[in-house]
This record gives structure tokens, sequence and C-alpha cells, in this order.
């Protein structure tokens, strides 16, 4: 039974008629630092890649005090939303020598828990999070004791601490707007009953609108259980139908699934009269039979923050940083 042998700088010195101390300043990113000659330097570099080899990121990680591993906790990783997040993120990370570590909440606090103190007996660097609902002590903890971190998509307002989200109020006062300028008399928002920033500022800017344009009276949120979405939707939509809703803004891109399904049941008359517009497009849009708008997230801006922003953490220190970003509103013509 053979075994593969694991190169060392020693064989690749060996290889290229170099010292191992040119291979490891070369290998280590110090070329520049120590004037190795940029022939040098790539012919090393070659030799290294034709070997496979593979760094002792062990050794590294005690020699730097870092890993360069960071961890991801979203609610859902197969929402996706989240799913794009992941992707993108791991993509941004590996441009910059970072690996990443995925984990999901469940939108549970509890789990959210187990998962962050996993990544960090693991040893990450930093962690982005999506905070789950009345999880603040836990955010606060994390800061009390230095661990490096930014909030993704939701964050506390009174936490001294980093995030990176969406501009909820002003996407939902645009798509408002939208369903009103459209000819729409009574658009409902389809929300969550949880006590999060994201949701809060999504059902502001909702109210807003309405009020601007002198339908205070008629601003109507529907809230859906998060564990049950799509029975709630079948308890709640068909009565705000009949009772007057011409349109609906869903809060966010599971809402609009689980509410697309209920819509769909009620039947081919009812789709066609009511108007729609949702968070985040999805595929399953474009085999409702009516056109859904959609705000669509800067997704690659808001990854790119993010990181940017652990990485100076890790870096220089918890100073605080905090990004709100603009989306853009896609309108589906019928």
């Amino acid at each position: 039974m053979s075994s593969l042998k694991k190169i060392s700088l020693k064989d690749i010195a060996e290889a290229a008629g170099v010292s191992t101390a040119l291979v490891s300043f070369v290998l280590n990113g110090k070329k520049k630092e120590y004037r190795v000659g940029e022939e040098t330097a790539q012919r090393i570099l070659k030799i290294a890649n034709e070997m496979n080899y593979q760094p002792n990121l062990a050794a590294k990680s005690l020699r730097s005090g870092k890993t360069k591993t960071i961890g991801l906790v979203v609610s859902d990783i197969s929402n996706p939303f989240f799913s794009q997040l992941a992707r993108v993120l791991e993509d941004e990370a590996t441009k910059r020598g970072y690996t990443v570590l995925f984990g999901s909440s469940d939108e549970d606090k509890d789990k959210m828990n187990r998962v962050v103190s996993n990544l960090i007996n693991k040893g990450v660097d930093g962690l982005i999070i999506v905070p789950c609902d009345n999880s603040e002590k836990s955010i606060a903890s994390l800061v009390n004791n230095n661990i490096s971190i930014v909030l993704f998509d939701r964050y506390f307002p009174e936490l001294n601490v980093s995030y990176v989200a969406l501009n909820n109020f002003n996407a939902s006062y645009i798509s408002t707007k939208h369903l009103l300028d459209a000819g729409y008399n009574a658009p409902c928002m389809v929300a969550y009953d949880v006590n999060l920033i994201h949701m809060k500022e999504r059902i502001r800017g909702y109210k807003k609108a309405m009020d601007e344009a002198g339908k205070k009276n008629l601003a109507n949120v529907a809230f859906l259980k998060q564990d049950t979405p799509r029975k709630s939707a079948d308890r709640l939509l068909p009565k705000m139908i009949d009772g007057g809703v011409d349109a609906f803004l869903f809060a966010t891109n599971m809402i609009s699934l689980a509410c697309l399904y209920t819509i769909k049941d009620m039947g081919e008359e009812i789709i066609g009269k009511i108007g729609l517009v949702g968070f985040d497009g999805n595929p399953v849009f474009d085999f409702f039979g009516a056109p859904i708008s959609y705000i669509q997230q800067p997704i690659d801006v808001l990854v790119q923050k993010a990181l940017e922003i652990l990485i100076d953490i890790i870096a220089n220190g918890n100073t605080v940083q905090s990004v709100l970003a603009e989306g853009e509103f896609i309108e589906i013509a019928p």
C-alpha cells in the first residue's frame, strides 16, 4: 500500500536550485521584502504548483495567530437569498486567501449559539452572522469577548457592532409607491411577526408610503408564523382578498413563495386581479402566470463590504462600521 509523500520546502528548493529560505520567502508572500527576483519567484511558484505543495496551515496559524478562515451563520442556507450570499462570500473570500465555514441557525437562538461556538472552537478568525430574533445578548457577548464579527442583513441598533444591510425602509417605501402608482387601492403587506430590525423597517416603509398617499386607514399588515408560513397564508390571504385587498407586498422571499402557492390555489381569476411585489427574485416567479415585480438586493456589494469590514476588524481591532445599501426595484411588465 503506497502513501503520498508530503512535499516540503526543502524538496521545492532542491528542484528549483535555490535555498530553503528563498522558497519560504516566496511562498509566504515576502519576495519583495527580501528582494527575490521575479523570474526566480515565478520558477519557485511553478515548481510548488507542479509538486502539489500544500502548506502546513496548522503550523502557519500557530506562528501568525490566524487560521485564514471565517464563519458564516445564516438562518437557512436553503433560502435562495442566503445560498446566494454563501456562494458570493466563498468566491470573494477565496480571492483574499480565506476559507469559509458555514452554518444555519434555523431562526433558533439556541442553535445559533451552538453553531457560533462550534465555529469559534474551530479557530475561525471572524464571523459574519445573520442574527435571529431575540439574539441581542448573544451578539453582545461576542463583542464583549472581542470576537471579530459583522452582522449581515439584520442588526441591533442598540448594540455597538458592525453591520451591512439593505436600506429596508426605502426599499419597502419604493415598492409600496409602485403598487399605488399602478392604481391599486389597498395593498397589504405580508410579514413575519418578529422583533427584527429589517422586518420593522420594511413595515415602516410600507406604512409611510400608505400614509403619504392618504391611505393610512387602509394600511394593513398580515403576519405569518415563521415556522408555518404556508398554513398561515392559507388562513389569512383569502380573508384579506375578500375584505378588499387588491395587492400584496411580500416582506421576504420565503413569504413570497408561501403566499404564491395560496394565491395559485385560489384560481386564475384571483391571480389576474392581484398586484404582487416581493423582496428578491425567484425562478418560481416565472411560472406563476402573473407579473411579480421585486426589490433586487445588491448582494455582491453587500458581501464585499461585509468581508472588507470583517478583514479590517481582524487586522486592526473591533472598530465599528455600518453600511446601508440601496436596492433596485425590478418592474416586471404584464
